[in-house]
């Protein structure tokens, strides 16, 4: 049994006429089920554990990265395969997954190649892709209780467990740290070379400053934060020109 959910942003009448392929090329494909859309009445995580009530096997996203990211942390422990069909923009996760866009992606979704794949943890909460912290001062990380690295000057942070660096299947992730040189061109900052550690668990701190912690353009927590690896946590539905092995 699959149960499908429309991100609200797809359930638009921009969209109107890709949902409508969608949907029929589903039923052609016979792999039709029940249609869940977001609403402000109904929340991502209801209707998660709605279907995994109802016993269904397949739960597919149907929007952006920021729907699959979101639906992490619910569909973590569930005992479901998950899919994806890509609909709008920032479907940056389900191109590294070999899917495409729209109704083509139900194809992918009938040939039902699976793999299982890593997920990050930051507190309580799962991801998919990364986390990025925005620069700031006295940052410290401590890694997997090993060694610790501290930030001279202001730097972007970039944890990542799927990228086009990072493959969610090596059993770790990795951390990029970016030092802020302190000329700007045009307006804008440049930086100085990157330092990238890969770790099973981090530790940021920043002193008596909290930053925030961000998914998808979206703060989802602030420091301080550890952030782990959860390996070989989630079933995902597959292309075959996805980019990892």
């Amino acid at each position: 049994m699959y149960t499908y959910i429309v991100e609200a942003e797809a359930n638009t009448k921009k969209y109107e006429s890709e949902l409508s392929r969608i949907e029929s090329r589903l039923i052609q494909l016979e792999i039709s089920g029940k249609i869940e859309k977001l609403t402000i009445l109904k929340s991502l995580k209801e209707i998660i554990n709605d279907a995994v009530r109802s016993h269904s096997e397949t739960v597919v996203l149907i929007g952006s990265d920021k729907l699959v990211n979101d639906a992490m942390s619910t569909l973590a422990d569930a005992d479901v395969t998950i899919g994806i069909i890509p609909v709008g923009d920032k479907n940056t996760i389900s191109e590294a997954l070999g899917i495409p866009s729209g109704a083509a992606a139900c194809d992918v979704l009938s040939a039902r190649i699976t793999a299982t794949l890593d997920l990050g943890k930051v507190n309580n909460r799962y991801f998919l892709s990364k986390l990025y912290v925005p620069a700031g001062s006295n940052v410290t990380l401590e890694c997997d209780s090993k060694f610790q690295v501290s930030a001279l000057t202001p730097s972007t942070i970039d944890i990542a467990n799927f990228s086009d660096e990072s493959n969610p299947r090596d059993g770790h992730l990795d951390v990029v740290v970016r030092p802020e040189a302190s000329r700007r061109f045009f307006g804008r900052s440049s930086y100085s070379r990157a330092s990238v550690f890969p770790f099973k668990k981090l530790t940021i701190r920043s002193g008596s400053d909290s930053l925030p912690i961000m998914s998808d353009g979206e703060t989802i927590i602030k420091t301080p934060a550890t952030v782990e690896i959860a390996p070989k946590k989630l079933k995902v539905i597959v292309g075959k020109h996805r980019r990892f092995a």
